[in-house]
């Protein structure tokens, strides 16, 4: 029997109020409100088989049980970002204003998989030049404060790894309501055949007036994300992270397949303590200040391949990655400084004076040269204010470190937590929680 008659043929029997007999009529059934079959829509039933479209989704019905029929996925990456298959039908229905209601799989060859929707006019689509301007005004009424168009462009456009990589809701009278994005960064000591690249996440936000539409994964936050996954990520990333708190959190683990990895690592170095020992180690390096990008050149890159494998899992130091990260940034508070033995760079810290405590955001040290970290420490500091950083327990030969220097482990001042969205690398929450080293310059709070 081919797909086509199958389906037509179960359409067929339960409009006529036969009990379901086989799994397609039974995940008919399990889209519909308490498996009712008397809900099925008189003209609003369709078939997609494999890779076809749904044609003109903007001329279907305002509700909808779709059948899709196809072989199950390989898990093979997608071809030059095609999306295709049952994907592919998810995005056609979110992109012309359709809120799924219930989804259901049944058989495996070939596998059907069904979806009711209804319109509800909230478009999902990805960003296109000039969404910018609604974009900042968003940012501004989520979280109070203002987004410069220059750190936008900074933080989306202008990554080395590409961008902008953003999914965006339209209410139906086209005001922007949510935003679902992320920048690309490179990550080294992921399992062979995995994509190098995972995504961090940040800058997700509802507009108020919109938090109401939709509950749990029919909201609008949970249909933004799912637009971006299909679009940015399944079979494309390792994985996606980031760090959340409150109920944000609690979201993203129940609808949108997060996985909380740790709390996040904060620690602190008390201000009135004494960094023992800097006399006599101190002396053996010269400190700069680098203040232009030009100044990060192929040193940096071959202290990142001459040390990346002792921290384990982490995001690729490189010279490029640097340059974009801190001299291109438009926050002028952030600064790198960097130790030199005999004209060999040992090691460098990034970090910014705030009001009360120097935050420090970043380092890469060669555990041959660990005296450099004290005397670079040294250098940032300043009387009477705290030094406090995110620094996971990984290596264990850098925590040592920290605990020589006096860091004190404390709560995180905001309960954040580390989270992570596993894509390609199944395993990425195990492998972060094993060998996986991070600071808060791998993420945009910093």
């Amino acid at each position: 029997m081919s797909v086509e008659t199958a389906w037509h043929r179960s359409v067929e029997r339960l409009r006529a109020g036969s009990e379901p007999e086989d799994d397609l009529e039974r995940a008919i059934a399990g889209v519909l409100p308490r498996g009712d079959v008397s809900g099925l829509p008189a003209d609003g039933t369709r078939l997609v088989v494999g890779s076809r479209s749904t044609g003109d989704a903007e001329a279907l019905p305002d509700e909808v049980v779709i059948g899709w029929a196809g072989e199950a996925k390989t898990g093979a990456a997608p071809a030059d970002g095609d999306v295709d298959g049952y994907d592919r039908l998810i995005l056609d229905l979110l992109e012309a204003g359709f809120r799924p209601l219930g989804e259901r799989a049944a058989g495996e060859r070939p596998s059907f998989r069904v979806v009711r929707a209804r319109r509800d006019g909230y478009r999902i689509r990805g960003y296109r030049p000039g969404d910018e301007a609604a974009i900042l005004e968003l940012f501004r009424e989520s979280f109070g404060v203002e987004l410069s168009p220059e750190h936008w462009r900074w933080r989306y456009v202008e990554n080395p790894r590409g961008g902008p990589q953003v999914s965006l809701a339209f209410a139906p009278g086209g005001e922007l309501v949510c935003q679902y994005c992320a920048y690309p960064v490179r990550w080294r000591g992921l399992p062979p055949g995995v994509p190098v690249v995972g995504h961090q996440v940040g800058d997700t936000m509802t507009r108020r007036s919109a938090r109401a539409v939709g509950r749990g994964p029919t909201s609008l936050l949970a249909r933004t994300s799912r637009h971006f996954y299909l679009t940015h990520c399944h079979g494309r990333v390792a994985f996606n992270y980031g760090f959340n708190t409150g109920n944000i959190t609690k979201f993203s683990t129940r609808y949108v397949g997060a996985r909380v990895v740790e709390d996040v690592p904060y620690r602190e170095l008390p201000k009135e303590a004494r960094l023992a020992g800097l006399r006599r180690f101190g002396r053996r390096y010269e400190l700069r200040r680098i203040a232009e990008r030009s100044e990060i050149g192929a040193e940096f890159d071959a202290l990142f391949e001459r040390v990346g494998e002792r921290y384990g899992l982490l995001v690729e130091r490189s010279a490029e990655y640097l340059r974009w990260r801190y001299p291109d940034c438009p926050d002028g508070r952030l600064g790198l400084l960097a130790a030199y033995r005999r004209g060999r760079l040992a090691g460098w810290v990034a970090a910014k004076r705030l009001p009360d405590r120097v935050e420090w955001g970043d380092a890469l040290i060669d555990p041959a040269e660990r005296p450099a970290l004290r005397a670079l420490v040294a250098e940032i500091r300043e009387a009477g204010l705290p030094v406090a950083g995110w620094f996971s327990e990984r290596p264990a030969w850098w925590s040592r470190e920290l605990d020589r220097l006096g860091f004190v482990r404390r709560p995180e001042p905001q309960d954040l937590v580390t989270i992570m969205v596993p894509f390609v690398c199944g395993d990425a929450v195990e492998l972060v929680r094993e060998t996986g080293f991070y600071t808060k310059g791998d993420g945009d709070l910093f």
